[in-house]
């Protein structure tokens, strides 16, 4: 009986959705659920179905009980439990919270939060990826503690899917275009949700593939040759010519922004992505320079094409963030062969691009567009 009254309660709360945001009736009348005792939370999602425990509800008024459902609808929609990968379950979780409370919270009609929602506005216009990163070198760092910024709730409602992984993303993609499609159509829907979404539906390219493309058409300069034939089609009886490089030498410069957050470990293996691309193309030259409020030409390590990776790391800076020193740098080592990449978190002001052909390689998604006009400019996701 308390399990057929508790549905009654979730059927007239998808009705309201139908009026109200009609994506999350999308999704509420297509899910399957499943009625269960839940280890955890009221709500729990394996990312295609929502696992209910009908007598964890009885505590709940309907608001509440309204929130709370949006909130797991939302862990789907967002695709959070195909996300996780082999991160950290509870981090993992409270990321994802954290993101959830602050795209509610630009909601109407979507129920009442209550003290253990995660609306912290220091992680907005932040992925959950971007969020995890953070929380997770905090708890390594022991800064990890309860505060506004770091909260210590541990609420597992993201369980780890089970079966067929690449078949169930594919059938929950389907689902969530339809769903986004009424929320399109709707018009009043917050932008934040809007762009969450764009996140989750475009495409991911690999940090390796998306620079060495970058590279190949900015400095790894191809002429015809058909003394060298592409094989590539030669079993269809066509014969392309092959290309040749151009041999001058590349010099890069890769300015690390000391103030960013950003581990060695993950340093050492954006530096080995650089390493291997310039490797497979052409003669060059790497410089490694750390700034922040200035250029600290005396710590800067550089290698070539002759000599192997060697170990790079700098210590992590104490102030804030000027790129003026880093403009006059590349001003004045300017040059046809010469490209800089600057590796920053983007919290500076530029006033001017710099003469030298420049990519801003970016840990912040917010500061992308205030880059545009000064050079080319990439997302690097630091997980």
């Amino acid at each position: 009986m308390a399990t057929i009254f508790f549905k009654e309660r979730l059927e007239k709360i998808r009705v309201q959705f139908l009026f109200d945001h009609p994506f999350l009736s999308v999704l509420a009348l297509s899910i399957p659920h499943k009625y269960q005792s839940n280890p955890h939370m009221l709500f729990e999602t394996d990312g295609v179905s929502v696992r209910v425990d009908n007598t964890k509800g009885s505590g709940y008024d309907d608001g509440r009980l309204k929130y709370l459902y949006a909130h797991v609808l939302l862990h789907i929609l967002l695709k959070h439990a195909f996300r996780m990968k082999d991160r950290e379950k509870p981090t993992w979780n409270r990321s994802c919270d954290i993101v959830i409370g602050l795209l509610l919270n630009d909601f109407k009609r979507v129920g009442q939060a209550d003290e253990e929602a995660m609306v912290i506005e220091s992680f907005r216009d932040k992925s959950v990826e971007e969020v995890y990163n953070i929380l997770y070198r905090e708890s390594r760092e022991g800064e990890g503690q309860q505060s506004e910024d770091n909260p210590l709730q541990q609420k597992m409602d993201i369980i780890e899917h089970e079966g067929d992984t690449q078949a169930a993303v594919e059938e929950l993609d389907t689902l969530i275009i339809q769903a986004m499609g009424a929320a399109r159509k709707q018009g009043d829907i917050p932008a934040s949700l809007l762009e969450t979404f764009d996140e989750i539906t475009k495409p991911s390219i690999d940090l390796h593939t998306l620079l060495h493309a970058y590279m190949t058409e900015s400095f790894f300069d191809k002429e015809s040759d058909f003394s060298r034939p592409n094989r590539r089609f030669i079993h269809q009886g066509l014969y392309l010519p092959g290309y040749r490089y151009d041999c001058s030498r590349l010099s890069l410069f890769i300015f690390l922004d000391r103030s960013m957050s950003i581990t060695g470990e993950v340093f050492s293996r954006f530096l080995g992505i650089i390493d291997a691309i310039v490797r497979m193309n052409h003669d060059f030259e790497v410089s490694v320079i750390p700034f922040d409020e200035r250029v600290y030409t005396e710590e800067k390590k550089s290698y070539d094409a002759q000599s192997i990776l060697p170990n790079i790391s700098f210590a992590k800076g104490n102030g804030g963030t000027q790129f003026d020193p880093v403009l006059k740098y590349l001003n004045t080592h300017a040059g046809e062969k010469n490209l800089a990449v600057i590796l920053s978190d983007g919290y500076f002001t530029v006033q001017k691009a710099p003469a030298m052909q420049t990519l801003f390689l970016l840990s912040e998604k917010k500061n992308l567009k205030r880059f545009e006009r000064y050079g080319d400019v990439v997302y690097f996701d630091l997980s």
